[in-house]
């Protein structure tokens, strides 16, 4: 197997991520999205430091490994590659990773890949690790990560929801520390009276934006009706492509619409301004 060594994968694949000013920054988010407390989020501090360990000049010690905590938020720096890798540049990127000509471009794969080899290096003892980029991106290809197959019909006979509207947006383009407020607009288009119910944020742990509750109770909604739920988010000092998954739960905490997993969900996409 060939090695690689963290300075080298930084070179692979900075020249051809867009938006992010620096080489030094380029780790720093690289370390932040990864759940590293190590280095600052400010844009404007010196990063002296953190440009010697992308050319070379100081070794990722086991200190700065150390600096992670055990579960690396593999999800958010996928996001991280995929914001800012352009698709015209993902296959140059695939070259420098010696991943072959003859496989079509996947930016979401590769970014996955990319972070999987990220974890590598804070996992393993040793300055120079196996360059894995490749083998993943096949594997990923060949054998796509896991979901639980979704249910055909929703938890209670009958019963149904549609989201007439998401206010302001069900997207969100946002700077880092941003602060602003989501409603959804929801009417219960079965036959089933909600009862005993609750909206819950169920990946609020691996996200990085977080709300002022992750659980909200639901008043009683006859079939026919409509309710709105409102809540805050905080993008907080992380950049990222985040969704999170919010489910309509029965008092037991089972899901109400296994057959419909994206119902209720919002994404957010975050970045630090530019001073």
């Amino acid at each position: 197997m060939i090695t690689i060594n963290f300075s080298q994968y930084c070179k692979n694949i900075y020249p051809y991520c867009q938006q992010i000013s620096s080489q030094g920054l380029f780790v720093s988010k690289l370390f932040i999205t990864g759940g590293s407390s190590y280095f600052s989020a400010s844009i404007t501090t010196d990063k002296e430091y953190q440009k010697k360990l992308y050319n070379g000049s100081k070794p990722l010690t086991q200190n700065l490994k150390d600096s992670f905590p055990a579960n690396i938020q593999l999800d958010a720096l996928a996001g991280l590659f995929e914001k800012h890798l352009k698709d015209d540049r993902v296959r140059q990127a695939m070259t420098a990773f010696a991943i072959p000509v003859s496989l079509e471009p996947a930016r979401g794969t590769f970014s996955l890949a990319l972070a999987l080899q990220f974890c590598c290096f804070i996992k393993n003892e040793d300055s120079d690790v196996d360059d894995i980029v490749a083998m993943e991106y096949q594997k990923l290809l060949t054998e796509p990560v896991d979901e639980k197959p979704q249910s055909l019909a929703p938890l209670y006979p009958g019963d149904s929801a549609y989201v007439l509207e998401f206010l302001p947006a069900r997207i969100y383009s946002k700077k880092c520390y941003d602060r602003f407020d989501h409603t959804w607009v929801i009417r219960n288009t079965g036959s089933q009276t909600w009862r005993d119910r609750k909206f819950v944020f169920v990946n609020h742990a691996v996200v990085r934006p977080r709300t002022d509750t992750n659980c909200i109770d639901i008043p009683d909604v006859a079939p026919g009706k409509e309710l709105k739920i409102t809540t805050s988010f905080d993008t907080r000092g992380f950049e990222g492509h985040y969704e999170c998954f919010w489910e309509m739960q029965d008092s037991e905490g089972n899901d109400c619409f296994p057959n419909n997993k994206r119902l209720f969900n919002v994404t957010i996409d975050t970045e630090f301004e530019v001073i």
